[in-house]
C-alpha cells in the first residue's frame, strides 16, 4: 500500500509538470458534458454517470422498475434523457418560503380548529 502511495505521489508530480494536461482534462470534461446534452439515448454506464449513481443502484432501480428504461432485445437497457430528467426532477421539496406560503393560503382557506379540543371548531 506505502508503494502504491508513493508511486501515485510519482504520478501526480509527473502531471503538475505538464502544464499542458490540464487544459486537456478541462477539455475532456466538456466534451462529456457535451455529450450528455446532445445525446438522447443513453446506455447503462451513461446513465449511471449523468444521474450519478453507482451501477448496482441504477440496476436495482431498473429491477424494481422504479426508472424508466427499455430493453429493445432483452438485455441491453437504454434510457431517455428526457425521461431521467423527469425521474430527477420528482418529489420536489418546496423551499422555505414556498412552504410559508403554502401555510398561509391554507390557513386563510380553513376554518380556525381549536387545538386543544382536538379539531373541534371553536366558538363564538
Amino acid at each position: 500500500m506505502e508503494r502504491l502511495s508513493e508511486r501515485l505521489a510519482a504520478v501526480e508530480s509527473v502531471l503538475r509538470k505538464l502544464e499542458p494536461v490540464e487544459n486537456l482534462l478541462q477539455r475532456l470534461d466538456l466534451l462529456e458534458n457535451s455529450i450528455y446534452t446532445t445525446k438522447k439515448v443513453f446506455t447503462f454506464q451513461e446513465a449511471c454517470m449523468y444521474i450519478g449513481v453507482s451501477e448496482s443502484m441504477l440496476y436495482k432501480l431498473t429491477a424494481s422498475k422504479e426508472i424508466p428504461h427499455y430493453k429493445p432485445r432483452g438485455k441491453m437497457v437504454y434510457f431517455a434523457k428526457e425521461e431521467l430528467d423527469e425521474w430527477l426532477l420528482q418529489n420536489c421539496e418546496p423551499t422555505i418560503d414556498d412552504a410559508n406560503r403554502m401555510a398561509a393560503e391554507s390557513a386563510a382557506a380553513e376554518p380556525f380548529f381549536n387545538q386543544r379540543r382536538h379539531g373541534k371548531r371553536k366558538k363564538d
